[in-house]
């Protein structure tokens, strides 16, 4: 009995554990909710989808996809099957030896391929790894547009080891989910296509083979009528008239006896009758990715996937091309380095190499090659998959914004043709590509799906119907994968994706950064966090005005007043970067510049100057703080002109606040960040300061002013 009850009161802990666990999990997991600025016909269509509970699996997969979902989920499960299926084909072989015929081997084949197929159907499908991918895989199987905004950073998952049997390699459950559902898609169109042209082939076979037959009937009954002819005396001209007739007769019997269905052994093939299955041009997948280490992760993990990239040697080509452009996969493996734990960045891993102070983040996302202009076609065939080949034979399109963009300026009037009938578009690592280039991925959206100026050799009889019309457009899938909403997105999501299917969205609270902040600066003294609030401009085209005549009126004032230097302006964008640069020029503000367009080692003079004191203004923009993570010495208050898209930047910016010597500051120096926002400036205020407290700041009786100290 005292063991029973130890063993329940065991269970009941590890329960409620779990409950614990699930609970906490549930509340930061966030939710999926319909876009309410889609299709008004297809908001109501979302509502089943986002409602039905995921399944545990993937469901619908073809047979070799499952199998190769389940060597990499489930190895050995998918090694067990394997060797049971041999040993059953072994113990066939052994009865079945005296027979050696060549089509008695073949149709033992056939049976051997068909009998795998069973058992591979009968076996249960691997499951996900977590709710997360089984909710985005059931959401891209619908063929819903899908905006998820809490993706992890690439390179932020660690990478599982590959295993001999090629299982392993995984770890970013998003890419897999995305990834399964091109694959899915790409062999299900081929096998389509194929299966279809096979068809028209044996139509067009059996077409032939009637009217040979119709033609042999013809000749036999001119023969027997031009023999019964000469039988009967008749003259040369009369017998060939006796036997065109009988030709001629011969040719309508036939054909009435075909239409009265008394001898119609195939069916005749009418235009109608075509199957509308492709569109203009052959590539229907279109994945955008920022730099090309990213693109060799989706790249390797995709091969992985792809059951026609398996078993033979050759079966991948230019592999050796592709890791000299791409990587090899050595570069996703975290090298040892000398790690510093810093608890004022909120546990997060500083690295420190050659004397620069790199966050961990950082170091993870530029690791490998980044270069951001690159393009790759990849075409899947049954038994086979080419890489670098012409867009126009190529299934799936692997490119960056700048590589495409690129190639549609270099070509004519056709240039975009190949993006005529893409059925599928991911947007991988948004964010990035903000930081980039947004308007590379806008030109890319509108040249989608348009009509194509020329041919290119395909049979317009088999170009689906709203291909046709026009309407391809409603009828792609948008998959949009980033690690924060903006505005940016939303919009894309609005103006570009007009799916029919419907959109879903992801949603959730944040808790903010400003004790994260606080935090950063403990051994600077306390800390002054004030936000003011613009008043609502007319429109949104005033309210960079409005943001610069704020700046002018309450902060330039205090920048010329105050002589102490150290006051560092945070700045999102560059073309507000001008304008606040070409104001302090003209006020004769000493100040130094660090924008995505200064060179490194001006930045770097820039960063030492401002340091010494010697210029008492930095100006820093998003972008440069982006790809140039360096630290700032000498910051005595900071003064955000606009609140930045990565949330982790500004407690950054806080960080550098105080010289880092473990002293206290006076209450007179302490350090202090002023930010200025807006009502639209609602999402990064929210990444900011934390769902909750936002809501309060923009109410309409809210004041102006807020303040948070540490």
């Amino acid at each position: 009995k005292e063991k029973s009850k130890e063993k329940s009161k065991e269970k009941s802990k590890e329960k409620s554990k779990e409950k614990k666990k699930k609970k906490d999990d549930d509340a930061g997991a966030g939710r999926w909710e319909a876009d309410t600025t889609a299709l008004e016909d297809a908001r109501d269509r979302v509502a089943p989808v986002i409602n039905a509970p995921p399944p545990r699996a993937p469901v619908g997969l073809p047979a070799k996809l499952k199998e190769r979902w389940n060597a990499l989920y489930d190895p050995a499960g998918s090694a067990a099957l394997n060797k049971r299926l041999k040993l059953s084909e072994k113990n066939r072989g052994a009865r079945g030896k005296g027979e050696s015929s060549p089509g008695a081997k073949d149709a033992k084949d056939e049976e051997a391929k068909a009998r795998r197929a069973r058992a591979i159907a009968a076996s249960p499908t691997a499951p996900f790894k977590s709710r997360l991918q089984r909710e985005l895989f059931a959401l891209m199987d619908g063929y819903v547009d899908v905006v998820y905004t809490a993706r992890k950073p690439p390179g932020s998952a660690p990478k599982e080891p590959v295993g001999p049997d090629g299982s392993g390699g995984g770890g970013d459950d998003v890419m897999d989910a995305y990834l399964l559902h091109v694959v899915n898609h790409v062999m299900r169109t081929r096998t389509r296509i194929t299966k279809n042209n096979e068809s028209l082939l044996r139509r067009s076979k059996a077409k032939e083979i009637e009217m040979d037959v119709a033609k042999k009937a013809e000749r036999e009954a001119g023969l027997a009528a031009e023999a019964k002819a000469r039988a009967e005396g008749k003259d040369g001209k009369t017998v060939k008239a006796e036997a065109k007739k009988a030709a001629w007769e011969a040719k309508k019997a036939a054909a009435i006896a075909k239409r009265k269905g008394k001898k119609a052994p195939t069916r005749v093939m009418v235009e109608d009758d075509l199957p509308r299955d492709q569109g203009f041009v052959r590539p229907t997948v279109l994945i955008l990715v920022p730099m090309r280490n990213v693109a060799g992760r989706v790249v390797r993990r995709l091969l992985q996937m792809c059951p026609a990239a398996q078993g033979r040697a050759d079966a991948v080509n230019k592999l050796d091309r592709f890791a000299e452009d791409f990587g090899d996969g050595d570069s996703d493996v975290e090298q040892p380095d000398d790690v510093e734990q810093s608890g004022q960045s909120g546990g997060a891993k500083r690295r420190r190499g050659g004397g620069r102070w790199i966050p961990d983040d950082h170091k993870r996302l530029f690791r490998g090659n980044t270069d951001d202009h690159f393009r790759l076609g990849i075409k899947v065939t049954k038994a086979s998959v080419r890489l670098y080949v012409d867009f126009f034979g190529s299934d799936v399109l692997v490119c960056s914004p700048l590589g495409l963009v690129t190639k549609l300026q270099e070509s004519g009037k056709s240039a975009a043709d190949f993006l005529a009938s893409i059925e599928l578009c991911v947007v991988d690592n948004a964010d990035v590509l903000m930081m980039q280039n947004w308007q590379h991925v806008l030109t890319l959206f509108s040249s989608c799906n348009q009509l194509p100026k020329d041919q290119h050799g395909v049979d317009i009889m088999r170009v689906h119907e709203s291909h046709l019309n026009g309407l391809a457009r409603n009828l792609r899938q948008t998959i949009v994968l980033s690690s924060y909403p903006c505005a940016e997105i939303n919009a894309l999501a609005r103006n570009e994706c007009a799916n029919l299917a419907g959109r879903v969205r992801w949603k959730e609270s944040f808790t903010g950064v400003l004790g994260w902040a606080a935090r950063a600066v403990r051994n600077a003294g306390g800390l002054r966090q004030q936000f003011e609030r613009l008043p609502d401009a007319a429109s949104i085209a005033d309210s960079d005005d409005t943001r610069f005549k704020h700046f002018t009126r309450r902060v330039l004032p205090r920048l010329r007043e105050n002589p102490a230097p150290g006051a560092l302006i945070f700045i999102r964008d560059y073309l507000e970067f001008v304008r606040v640069r070409n104001l302090l020029t003209a006020e004769d503000v000493s100040f130094a510049v660090t924008s995505e367009y200064t060179d490194p080692r001006d930045a770097a003079r820039a960063r030492s100057i401002f340091a010494d004191g010697r210029k008492r203004v930095l100006l820093v923009t998003e972008r440069a703080h982006f790809y140039f993570r360096r630290r700032i010495r000498g910051v005595r208050e900071v003064h955000f002109y606009s609140l930045p898209d990565h949330a982790g930047f500004y407690a950054e910016m806080l960080g550098f606040l105080g010289d880092g010597d473990g002293t206290a500051a006076s209450t007179a120096n302490a350090p202090s960040a002023t930010a200025v926002f807006s009502r639209l400036d609602a999402l990064r205020l929210e990444r900011v300061c934390g769902s909750a407290r936002a809501k309060k700041m923009l109410a309409p009786e809210a004041n102006s002013t807020f303040i948070f100290t540490a």
